[in-house]
């Protein structure tokens, strides 16, 4: 029996997919059909009916997406994701549907991209970009700038994203400081990095604080007015985890006050409408929640997809990513 199946993403291509069922034997068991949509857009009812499963890049499944998905009979909505917080997971489980993410496909990129941002912080690189565009030629405008030789990097959370980080910040000559409350400093310092005792402690220390918590109902909020106070100065803030972590409104104050150098960020609490005072403001600089992006974490993606997929629709068990409610 053959099984449609939906790919839901940007670019609305099933060439990777089609490859890897045809290595797999089941390119005339699921039946795919790539539909390309707008970033952080849902589906029609009419554009899923028969699908009894749905790939789904930045689609959020929330309110009305979820009776959308249960009435068209969609057993599995597999997020080409990791973080989850635009999928109600307990809602569509109410309904019967199952959810599963993509744990791991991307940690290489994120932390490529985050070194990515730090890096063109510390040289300015956009900044001074927009100031030619400007019409202006002037290669001292703007901050003072330093080379990352002994300057403390800080991770917020150790993850794989986090750990990845670590060699590539060492790499550049720069000391790493972790505040991760479930590692201990045995195993911190075994990967080269030192143990923060609280989140004020990296915050006073670091000269680039770095995002890595998931969103949770301690995370949301994490970086506020009081966090932002303790940090340097001369401290840059990078965010490739997830918007909600940080405070937009105490951020941009901290930019207007000077309280911190500057911030890139690749994740916004509201994506669908980015706040203009951060996507403009001269000491922001704002990436399309890109870092996850790649040729070989798009592959590795579509498979882990499919894999949940086949294990559901084939194998007849419960995918190894399943996420519970």
């Amino acid at each position: 029996m053959a099984h449609r199946v939906l790919l839901y993403t940007i670019d609305g291509s099933t060439e990777i997919a089609r490859d890897y069922l045809a290595q797999r034997g089941l390119l005339d068991t699921l039946l795919l059909t790539g539909i390309a949509h707008e970033p952080l857009t849902s589906p029609r009812a009419d554009e899923i009916v028969g699908y009894e499963a749905i790939l789904g890049e930045l689609m959020p499944v929330l309110k009305d997406e979820v009776d959308i998905i249960a009435n068209a009979g969609t057993r599995l909505v597999a997020s080409l994701s990791i973080g989850l917080n635009h999928v109600d997971v307990k809602g569509l489980a109410k309904r019967g549907v199952l959810v599963s993410n993509c744990p791991g496909y991307c940690a290489e990129d994120v932390a490529l991209h985050t070194m990515a941002l730090t890096l063109d912080l510390m040289r300015q690189t956009t900044f001074s970009n927009r100031t030619v565009l400007a019409g202006t030629w002037n290669p001292h405008l703007g901050y003072e700038m330093r080379r990352p030789q002994g300057q403390i990097m800080g991770l917020v959370f150790f993850g794989n994203i986090a750990r990845r980080v670590v060699p590539l910040a060492r790499a550049l000559g720069m000391r790493v400081l972790v505040w991760a409350p479930t590692k201990s400093a045995d195993e911190l310092a075994a990967v080269g990095c030192k143990k923060a005792a609280t989140l004020a402690e990296l915050l006073g220390a670091s000269d680039v604080v770095s995002l890595h918590c998931p969103l949770l109902p301690e995370t949301r909020g994490l970086i506020g007015a009081d966090e932002l106070a303790l940090m340097k100065p001369t401290a840059f803030l990078v965010n490739t985890s997830r918007g909600p972590v940080v405070d937009e409104a105490a951020l941009i104050d901290a930019l207007d006050a000077g309280a911190i150098r500057a911030a890139a960020l690749d994740v916004l609490a509201n994506e669908r409408e980015p706040d203009t005072r951060l996507t403009g403001h001269p000491h922001c600089l704002v990436t399309p929640h890109a870092a996850y992006v790649s040729r070989e974490a798009n592959s590795a993606l579509i498979r882990l997809g499919l894999d949940a997929v086949i294990e559901l629709l084939i194998e007849g068990r419960e995918p190894t990513n399943l996420v519970r409610a």
